[in-house]
C-alpha cells in the first residue's frame, strides 16, 4: 500500500507544479483510493513517511527532474552562489551550469537553479498531503503529531525557498490541476508563514529525550521547530525574537557539539544522529527494498569528491577513499583556505576535519605502492600517486575538500551513499543565538561563540561580541552547508564578499607530471585562472539581480502569475 501511496503522491505533485489537466478519475484494482485512505493512526503514519522519503529524496539530488541531473537542491545552488567553493570539474567546459551561478552569469533557464525549485515544491506538496487530510480530523495525538512534523516540514521548505527566491508562492493546500499560484507579496509574507507554521505545530510535537536519543535526531521535534522558526526571524531582522527561542534550544540541554576528536565524522556514516544533530534525514540501507539508488543521494558522491581522472585516489590498505572516480565539481576556494589556515591554524581539530594538504593527501594517506616506497623521500619520487594528468586539478588551490567528502565508511555493498542527510546542527544554533546577542547588544552570546572556537581548537578565540566575529565563525564553521550566500544576501555584504567570484579558477599541478622534475611539487598555476572574466564579460554579481534566483522559465512560461523577485 505504501508503494502504491507514495506513486500516487509523485504524480499528484507533478500535475500540480506543471499546471496540468487532472488525472483521470479511473478506480484501479487493487488500489485503495484516497477517500478511504485517510483515516486512521497507522494511515497518517504512513502518510508522513511518504512526506519524509519525498523531503530526502529530492533534497538529496534532482534525478528524474526534467533539469538538473546531478545536483543537490539543498546545497548545490546556494554553494554555487557563495565564496565558499570553486565550481570546478573536469575542465572549463564542464559543469557549467554550477560555474554560471558561481560567476553570475546564469539566466532563468539554469538547471541547477530551475531543478532546484521545483523540488522544493514537490516536498511541500507531500507534507501537504499529510496537512490537508488530517489537519482538522486530527482527534489522537498520533495524527496531530503527524499533522505537526509535516507543518515544519512544510516550514523549512518555505523558508529555503524564501532564502533563495525572495518571494515565490506560498504553497499551503494540495493544489488542483488548475491552480496557478501566484508570488507571494513580499519576502516577509513568507517568512510569517513559516513562523505561524512552526508556533502551531509545537504544542503536537515529540521533544529530543537526551543528547544520546539517535531517534531524536532523525524526526521534526521542538528543536528543529524552533531552530526553523528562529531563522526566518532572524531573516525579517527581528533579532530580538528569535534570541530567546534559539535559547530554549541551548537551555534545553539535549543538544551539544561532538569532541574535537570526532569532527570528522559529521556528515558521515559514523556520525550519524549524533548529539549534535537537531534533525537530519535516516537513510538506512536495505538491500531487500526497491530503488536505493534513487533514495541514496545518486550523484553527490560523484560531484563532492575528487577529480579521480586527474588525480590517483589513495589506495592502500585501510584507505579511507572508496575506489569509484568523482568528479570534483566541488572544491575548496583559496578565500576560505587562507580564512580557515589564519583563524584556526594548520594543526587546528576544524581545518583536519574540513579541508586537506596536497601533502597530506600524498605523505598521510594509504597507497598500495607503499611497501615499495616506505620513507618519505621514498614516497616524495614515486609516480604512481598524487595528480598524473599534467594540466592538473582545474578549478583548484591545491587543497583537498574532506568535510563532505564520499568515504568508505559512506558506502554500501552496492557502492551507493549510506550517510545521513544532515539539515541543522546544534553549531549552527549556537551560531545564530550568538549573532542574534550581538545584533541586540547582549554580550551574553560570547560563550556560544567560544564554545565552538573551542571545538574547533581554533587558534582565534573572540575576547568580544561583534557581528564580525560571528560573521568569520560561521562562514568557517557551517563551510558547506548551504548558509554562506543567503547569510551574505541578509547582512547586505553580498555585493563586497563576492564581488570576485567565478573570477579566479586556478589549475593545481604537480611538477612530477606537469614538468617532468623527479619529485612531487604542487604548485598553483593561475595562466589561464581567469579566463571566465573574458569569455563572459557580463559575469559578476550585481545586488539588484543576483541577491535572489529567478524563477524558473519553465515555471514562468506555464504560470503568468509568477514573475522574479526583481520584476517591477
Amino acid at each position: 500500500m505504501k508503494k502504491i501511496f507514495i506513486a500516487l503522491t509523485v504524480a499528484f505533485a507533478a500535475f500540480a507544479l506543471t499546471g496540468c489537466e487532472k488525472m483521470l478519475d479511473i478506480q484501479k484494482k487493487g488500489v485503495i483510493s484516497m477517500e478511504d485512505f485517510y483515516k486512521t493512526d497507522e494511515d497518517a503514519e504512513s502518510a508522513l513517511v511518504n512526506a519524509y522519503y519525498q523531503a530526502a529524496r529530492w533534497l538529496s539530488n534532482t534525478m528524474g527532474t526534467e533539469a538538473g541531473w546531478n545536483e543537490c537542491p539543498l546545497l548545490n545552488p546556494f554553494e554555487y552562489a557563495s565564496d565558499d567553493m570553486f565550481a570546478a570539474g573536469e575542465n572549463k567546459a564542464d559543469g557549467i551550469e554550477g560555474n554560471q551561478i558561481n560567476a553570475f552569469w546564469y539566466s532563468d533557464n539554469n538547471s541547477v537553479i530551475t531543478g532546484s525549485y521545483h523540488c522544493y515544491y514537490i516536498i511541500i506538496n507531500a507534507a501537504n498531503q499529510v496537512i490537508d487530510h488530517f489537519a482538522e480530523s486530527a482527534d489522537t495525538p498520533v495524527k496531530k503529531r503527524c499533522v505537526a512534523e509535516a507543518r515544519v516540514l512544510r516550514a523549512y521548505m518555505h523558508l529555503t525557498l524564501a532564502m533563495g527566491w525572495c518571494n515565490p508562492p506560498i504553497v499551503d493546500h494540495v493544489l488542483e490541476g488548475s491552480e496557478l499560484p501566484a508570488n507571494a507579496e513580499s519576502q516577509k509574507e513568507i517568512l510569517d508563514f513559516v513562523i505561524a507554521d512552526c508556533k502551531a505545530a509545537l504544542p503536537d510535537l515529540d521533544e529530543k529525550k537526551s543528547k544520546e536519543d539517535k531517534d531524536g535526531a532523525v524526526k521534526v521535534t521542538k528543536g528543529f521547530a524552533n531552530a526553523v522558526m528562529a531563522k526566518a526571524m532572524m531573516f525579517e531582522n527581528d533579532y530580538a525574537s528569535a534570541k530567546p527561542v534559539l535559547k530554549s534550544i541551548i537551555d534545553s540541554g539535549k543538544y551539544d557539539l561532538v569532541p574535537s576528536d570526532q569532527m570528522s565524522s559529521l556528515y558521515h556514516y559514523s556520525g550519524r544522529g549524533n548529539m549534535e544533530s537537531v534533525f537530519e534525514f535516516n537513510l538506512k540501507y536495505d538491500a531487500t527494498v526497491d530503488g536505493y539508488y534513487q533514495r541514496a543521494q545518486p550523484n553527490f558522491k560523484m560531484l563532492w569528491g575528487w577529480r579521480s581522472s586527474r588525480v590517483r585516489l589513495p589506495d592502500g590498505t585501510g584507505s579511507e577513499l572508496p575506489p569509484e572516480g568523482p568528479w570534483g565539481w566541488c572544491n575548496p576556494s583559496k578565500k576560505f583556505v587562507d580564512t580557515i589556515l589564519e583563524n584556526d591554524g594548520y594543526d587546528s581539530a576544524r581545518r583536519k576535519a574540513w579541508i586537506k594538504s596536497y601533502d597530506e593527501v600524498l605523505y598521510e594517506m594509504p597507497y598500495s605502492t607503499d611497501a615499495a616506497n616506505p620513507t618519505l623521500a621514498d614516497k616524495k619520487k614515486d609516480s604512481y600517486r598524487g595528480i598524473f594528468d599534467g594540466s592538473g586539478l582545474y578549478g583548484h588551490c591545491g587543497w583537498f575538500m574532506w568535510k563532505r567528502l564520499y568515504r568508505s565508511e559512506d558506502r554500501t555493498p552496492t557502492a551507493e551513499i549510506q550517510w545521513n542527510l544532515v539539515i541543522m546542527r546544534y553549531a549552527e544554533v549556537l551560531l545564530m543565538y550568538a549573532e542574534c546577542c550581538a545584533q541586540t547588544g547582549d554580550n551574553a552570546g560570547l560563550a556560544a561563540l567560544n564554545k565552538v572556537q573551542e571545538r574547533a581548537q581554533a587558534q582565534h578565540r573572540s575576547t568580544s561580541l561583534t557581528l564580525a566575529e560571528v560573521q568569520k565563525e560561521k562562514y568557517i564553521e557551517c563551510w558547506l552547508e548551504g548558509s554562506r550566500f543567503p547569510d551574505l544576501v541578509r547582512w547586505g555584504i553580498a555585493d563586497k564578499e563576492l564581488a570576485d567570484n567565478g573570477k579566479y579558477l586556478p589549475n593545481f599541478c604537480d611538477a612530477m607530471s606537469s614538468k617532468g622534475e623527479a619529485e612531487h611539487r604542487g604548485y598553483i598555476d593561475d595562466s589561464d585562472a581567469k579566463w571566465c572574466t573574458t569569455a563572459h564579460p557580463e559575469m559578476g554579481f550585481k545586488k539588484e539581480k543576483h541577491s535572489y534566483f529567478p524563477i524558473p522559465f519553465d515555471a514562468k512560461n506555464v504560470n503568468p502569475n509568477v514573475h522574479d523577485w526583481f520584476a517591477k
